[in-house]
């Protein structure tokens, strides 16, 4: 990694001189001040940037069950891009640790120039897509979103994105097959692309439904609930209590 002085540099990238000091200001080219506070350029470094960018396809989906999905995203990011190399990952949206995402940020903390496609920003993550791209536009790549959503709100995508939280809380948080399954739902829902209202909505009719159905169940069990806990049975009607320390009855 050899530095030289602005001149040297100029005359090796071809560059001006304003339009080098830009790119150092950006961060597109390594630069060090040498004990006089002369600013040295490292040219190669900028040259291995500035090669062709190489292009990964990357495809996810949220579960096994929509693997076929996953198999027709994969399909159709080939045949715009028929050469590129293809990562795909089975896993939420929320979870940084799938590995094909981890391959992908290990290349680019290496300084790889990527073009990554994707056909939703979503497919990358559902947080966080920004940063990745910051990741990618550093070394030089950029991200494409075959599918842009002309048509979604700013409100929508962050009621998805609530939708998206309360599927990994719930199953992490509660354990219930019932939350896990409206969850579930809610998001099959969403990567059909349904109405965000429809899904909103038909998630609250869901867990109605089971807020109903564990009131049925409860009421059934023959358990008094006298703010004594759940494990002491109803008393029969017409018996008072007896006085802890008189021993008489207790009638009122």
């Amino acid at each position: 990694m050899a530095y030289v002085p602005l001149r040297k540099a100029v005359a090796e990238l071809g560059l001006h001189p304003n339009t080098l000091r830009r790119y150092a200001d950006q961060g597109r080219i390594p630069t060090i001040r040498n004990p006089a506070g002369q600013r040295l350029f490292d040219v190669d470094a900028y040259l291995r940037r500035a090669v062709e960018a190489s292009v990964v396809v990357y495809a996810r989906v949220s579960s096994a069950k929509h693997r076929d999905d996953l198999a027709r995203q994969v399909e159709r990011l080939r045949r715009v891009y028929p050469d590129a190399e293809v990562i795909q990952d089975i896993g939420s949206g929320l979870n940084f640790k799938r590995k094909g995402l981890r391959t992908l940020l290990e290349r680019l903390l290496h300084g790889d120039k990527l073009r990554v496609v994707v056909a939703h920003r979503d497919r990358l993550a559902r947080f966080g897509f920004d940063l990745i791209a910051f990741l990618v536009e550093y070394n030089g790549g950029e991200i494409v979103v075959l599918d842009q959503p002309v048509d979604q709100s700013r409100e929508a995508e962050r009621t998805a994105d609530l939708l998206a939280i309360l599927h990994h809380f719930a199953c992490r948080m509660h354990g219930r097959r019932s939350h896990q399954s409206e969850a579930d739902s809610a998001l099959s829902d969403i990567e059909a692309e349904e109405p965000v209202s429809a899904v909103a909505r038909n998630l609250k009719i869901r867990l109605q439904r089971d807020r109903q159905a564990s009131q049925s169940t409860k009421g059934t069990t023959g358990i008094a609930l006298d703010g004594r806990g759940e494990d002491h049975p109803a008393e029969p009607a017409g018996l008072g209590r007896s006085d802890p320390v008189s021993g008489q009855e207790d009638r009122r």
